[in-house]
């Protein structure tokens, strides 16, 4: 099996796509894999492979910003294919696409029903809970289940369809199978009667960040949850604001030899026109991007 992912990433590298880190057993577990590819920026995930292993291996990998597109067959003169046998395979990793995304729907709705039942069964959160008291964070927007602090995740719908669980230690998790891509925390975005609240809308990635910056401002605020998932909830809530004024509030990773917050917060800003707020100020300091 992990010959024919070797050969796999062997044409891949033919093709020009190097991938930065090692995808060899992701790729062997039959989910598609995104990935950052030698001269992408910190950041961009524009590879992009399947590989199908049940029976004659075959698959198909792309690379956005190279225009590259192209199937693969184990035991086969890549070059020699004919357009039929390319379509072939296509179609094959196609079908095999759309049952892998069948099955990740299903884990993912399977997922939302759990997390509306703990939703509704959680109450209150404690204000004495311990990554409270850390963060000096009161209890809004979130409630508890236990010993954990639930974070509800929203799609641009309203629909709940994860929770993040957080714990006195600081350690997190989101349910298993969940959906996260999209998916954000909200608060003080709407006021009681369901119209926006006025001022500014600010979008970051943690929920205590953000919570800590609604304490502080005031403002409406969405937690995205995750670096990766800025610029697609930034351009959700310019869709849901039209007009708003909206920050982006950047994770300033300096320490970090790819400073991936900062590179994110500058990218969703520069995507829907917005401004973009960072923890101190970045002059004098590279910034990757």
């Amino acid at each position: 099996m992990m010959a024919a992912v070797m050969e796999f990433l062997d044409a891949m590298r033919d093709a020009g796509i190097r991938p930065i880190e090692p995808i060899a057993d992701r790729l062997a577990s039959g989910q598609p894999v995104r990935f950052r590819a030698d001269g992408d920026k910190p950041g961009r995930l524009n590879g992009w492979a399947l590989l199908h292993l049940d029976g004659i291996p075959a698959g198909v990998f792309r690379h956005y910003r190279l225009g590259v597109r192209s199937v693969w067959r184990a035991g086969t003169d890549q070059a020699a294919m004919t357009p039929a046998e390319r379509s072939a395979i296509a179609a094959q990793v196609r079908a095999i696409e759309a049952q892998r995304r069948a099955e990740t729907l299903a884990r993912q709705e399977a997922a939302a029903v759990r997390a509306c039942d703990l939703w509704r069964s959680a109450g209150r959160a404690n204000p004495a809970h311990g990554y409270l008291t850390r963060k000096g964070l009161p209890p809004f927007g979130i409630r508890q289940h236990g010993e954990a602090l639930l974070v509800p995740m929203f799609d641009p719908a309203f629909r709940l369809w994860n929770v993040q669980s957080v714990y006195a230690n600081g350690h997190k998790r989101f349910l298993t199978g969940g959906r996260t891509s999209g998916l954000f925390w909200p608060h003080g975005a709407f006021a009681l009667d369901g119209r926006p609240t006025s001022g500014p809308l600010v979008i970051g990635e943690g929920y205590s960040t953000m919570a800590r910056i609604h304490h502080a401002t005031g403002h409406g605020v969405i937690a995205a949850m995750s670096a990766h998932n800025l610029e697609s909830v930034a351009r959700s809530m310019q869709t849901l604001f039209p007009g708003r004024t909206i920050v982006i509030a950047a994770d300033d990773d300096a320490h970090l030899d790819e400073n991936v917050g900062l590179c994110a917060a500058q990218r969703a800003a520069a995507v829907i026109g917005g401004h973009l707020a960072t923890p101190r100020p970045i002059e004098g300091r590279q910034a990757h991007a």
